[in-house]
């Protein structure tokens, strides 16, 4: 083919058209290689070195320098910005669109962790739920109010309270939730299951006591409430708990 026609088909193909960048950083040394069409093999290749700031001129930057000190670290991101290669708007561009996948991302994480309780018959854990009716209750305690109460859609609490017999409630280290049933079993189940998150000594329910070995019958104190038919009781230890309840072990 004769020479100036292989000449006018390269002049027809878009110059400069970057098809891909690698950026390295080695031994205080930036390589870019950045292949274009339109250009003769031997152009096909641009190589960019930067030295170091801190290699005098003329030293050596092969591979038995790549042990050398340094006096600050080298970032490649910060150095590929400072040559220019990436635009200012198009790295701010990709940096809001990373942005909003991970809200779109997290967004669609809860909705199907909210999606799995509601499954479980539970809610959120962490539902802002009003416990300033409680009392003077310590704070793993309200604490435990908070996670329970969400959880299982019971906002009837009681927590500092007179009692005739000795009691955790005049102190601040008991909690009643007001339920009846089958939803009484599972929170009675899952406050077990929780016991050493949410620093709990004991639980009453159904006539029944749980020190977390199991479940002991009690003796008939003769009504629903004595007996603890209408109630879930739970009664805290004097510090709290190592924290995290995990609803998993929840139903």
């Amino acid at each position: 083919m004769p020479r100036h026609r292989h000449r006018a088909q390269a002049e027809l193909r878009p110059g400069l058209r970057h098809v891909a960048t690698a950026a390295a950083v080695a031994s205080g040394a930036l390589a870019v290689v950045t292949p274009v069409t339109g250009l003769e093999l031997g152009q096909a290749r641009t190589e960019l070195r930067l030295a170091s700031s801190d290699v005098p001129d003329g030293a050596a930057t092969g591979p038995d320098d790549a042990d050398a000190p340094r006096s600050a670290p080298v970032f490649g991101a910060e150095i590929v910005r400072g040559t220019g290669l990436l635009d200012p708007a198009a790295d701010a561009s990709l940096d809001a669109a990373r942005k909003a996948r991970q809200l779109a991302q997290d967004a669609a994480d809860r909705a199907r962790e909210a999606a799995e309780l509601a499954a479980r018959g539970l809610g959120d854990p962490a539902c802002g739920l009003d416990v300033s009716d409680l009392g003077a209750v310590k704070s793993w305690v309200s604490d435990a109010a908070e996670f329970l109460g969400c959880a299982y859609g019971e906002s009837d609490l009681i927590g500092v309270a007179n009692r005739a017999n000795a009691s955790d409630h005049p102190t601040g280290h008991a909690l009643d939730i007001m339920v009846r049933g089958e939803k009484g079993d599972r929170i009675a189940e899952c406050t077990v299951e929780n016991a050493e998150e949410l620093g709990v000594k004991y639980v009453i329910w159904e006539q029944a006591i749980n020190h977390g070995s199991g479940w002991s019958s009690m003796e008939d104190r003769g009504g629903d409430t004595a007996n603890h038919y209408d109630h879930v009781h739970i009664s805290f230890e004097r510090d709290a708990g190592s924290g995290d309840p995990d609803l998993s072990r929840c139903a």
